[in-house]
């Protein structure tokens, strides 16, 4: 009886032993095909990660380049150029988007200039040359979306409307619009382009004042605004234009005189003011402009006015002051401007003698004293040819 108790016993030791030997084996067989269940999610995961940046790369090339066809697309629609090829990259310098320049055609420009060299590895279009080009459409909104862009110059078209708000945005340093026929005010959102160092509206058909928001263009260098239908009084916010070295405003309708703070513009080297509509007499704190190498002040209104101070303006190399009703001699400050070539004063009023420095001049000397009051036997017969 004892040794079947004990047979019974070790059996059951054994079957137990066995069961715990499964169950182990069971558990690392389990555990080891979670591992790999992990280890493939993992690889999984990895491959997606990489596929996922590399699609995102080609995706942001992608719609860069995108970007910019669209936009061009749209700036050809909105300004009528219709020769443009879009199967050809615009970046490519092909002369489908970079026409040379032509001896026969020299107020020709069909360019776009792209700029390769940023950070981010793509070509971006910094500027936009379309010249003589006979566009009939508008200033195109879409440019706005060509963020590097720096460089529009739509000189001679027919570009009508005006100047779009989408523009305010842009970075623009130098623009021109020059010989087009847009029309009303011009914008005071221009003023939100503080990048612009140049801009010329020159010759369209621009109404209204001067947008004291143009106060604000702290950058700009050159303005010119002359050929326009400009009514009323230069804005007094003018004076923060300090960097200013060309302003042009001729042949406009503004009203009131020729303000003071011209005298602000210390760094001017070009100022012209021909028939504008301003009233006389010229500014005498004008002296303090003593880098201007052109001043061309003529037709201003009033009654007559004495020669203005130009002692300072040594670099001076022209200067018309016609039809201003000037009194008085011709000054002997002039013979010291040697650099002066260009010298128009007819139809003043002046008097007296006629200098010798006048009359002895070098043949390269270009004047024009004529339909002045001098005396008669001062006057040689060629200061009566006109230029």
């Amino acid at each position: 009886m004892d040794l079947v108790i004990l047979v019974a016993m070790l059996v059951l030791c054994f079957c137990i032993s066995t069961v715990k030997v499964e169950a182990q084996s069971l558990r690392l067989a389990s555990a080891e095909a979670e591992n790999r269940v992990l280890n493939a999610k993992v690889g999984l995961f990895d491959w997606e990660l990489v596929e996922h940046f590399s699609l995102s790369s080609v995706t942001v090339l992608e719609h860069s380049q995108f970007n910019v066809f669209e936009a061009l697309k749209e700036i050809a629609t909105q300004v009528g150029k219709k020769d443009w090829n879009f199967s050809i990259d615009p970046c490519s310098n092909d002369t489908n988007w970079a026409t040379p320049k032509s001896a026969d055609l020299p107020l020709y420009n069909n360019t776009v200039i792209c700029n390769c060299s940023y950070p981010d590895g793509f070509c971006h279009v910094v500027s936009i040359f379309l010249k003589g080009q006979d566009l009939a459409g508008v200033v195109p909104p879409s440019a706005a979306k060509l963020p590097y862009l720096t460089r529009v110059d739509f000189t001679r078209n027919y570009l009508t409307g005006t100047i779009p708000r989408e523009w305010a945005s842009t970075k623009l340093e130098y623009l021109s619009i020059t010989v087009n026929n847009l029309s009303g005010p011009i914008p005071g959102y221009l003023g939100n382009i503080s990048t612009l160092i140049y801009m010329s509206l020159e010759n369209n058909n621009f109404s209204g004042t001067v947008p004291p928001e143009l106060g604000k263009l702290v950058n700009l260098n050159n303005l010119i605004l002359s050929a326009n239908n400009l009514t009323g009084e230069l804005p007094l916010a003018l004076t923060n234009l300090t960097k200013l070295t060309e302003l042009r405003i001729s042949s406009n309708n503004f009203t009131g005189r020729i303000p003071d703070f011209i005298q602000s513009w210390k760094q001017l080297q070009k100022l012209e003011i021909q028939a504008s509509g301003l009233q006389g007499p010229i500014p005498s704190n004008i002296s303090a402009l003593s880098n201007l190498t052109e001043l061309r002040i003529s037709d201003i209104n009033g009654t007559g006015s004495e020669f203005p101070p130009l002692s300072s303006m040594t670099g001076m190399g022209s200067l018309d002051l016609s039809f201003n009703r000037l009194e008085g001699d011709i000054p002997d400050l002039l013979a010291t401007l040697t650099n002066l070539q260009y010298l128009y004063l007819t139809s003043n009023l002046l008097t007296g003698s006629i200098p010798d420095w006048i009359k002895n001049r070098d043949s390269h000397y270009q004047l024009d004293v004529s339909y002045n009051n001098f005396s008669q036997s001062s006057e040689p017969a060629s200061c009566r040819e006109t230029l």
